[in-house]
């Protein structure tokens, strides 16, 4: 298995992974200039859901590092606002504003964070 990362310049950072010979790329963030907020200049590097997502993870390792813990349910409940929106956006021709894809991503990434604190407790070795 090999992994590495290259930079697209129309798409951003892409993470590739290639195992028994297929390589397949994951991409962190489309940098929509529409979908992205304007501020000193950074609207080409994070979408406003990406943005919101990493905000909400950084939130949720902080609280962590700080003893704080969240219950497994509620952490994918967060997930939930996130999906429903991308897939109202991908089913309907009404998209979302850009603080609502921000508030979505803060949750989604605050609930990921503590999904995978309790599989790494109770799964890991």
């Amino acid at each position: 298995m090999k992994i590495w990362i290259r930079w697209e310049e129309r798409i951003g950072p892409i993470l590739y992974i290639n195992i028994i010979n297929r390589t397949v790329g994951f991409c962190f963030c489309h940098r929509r200039k529409e979908r992205s907020f304007h501020f000193l200049g950074l609207e080409n590097f994070l979408c406003a859901r990406c943005l919101g997502t990493l905000t909400g993870g950084m939130i949720a390792v902080i609280l962590r590092f700080e003893g704080f813990a969240f219950p497994v349910f509620w952490s994918v409940l967060f997930v939930i606002p996130l999906i429903l929106d991308g897939l109202y956006q991908a089913l309907f021709t009404k998209e979302s504003s850009n603080p609502v894809r921000f508030i979505t991503g803060i949750l989604c990434g605050f609930g990921l964070v503590f999904i995978g604190v309790f599989f790494g407790q109770n799964f890991g070795s």
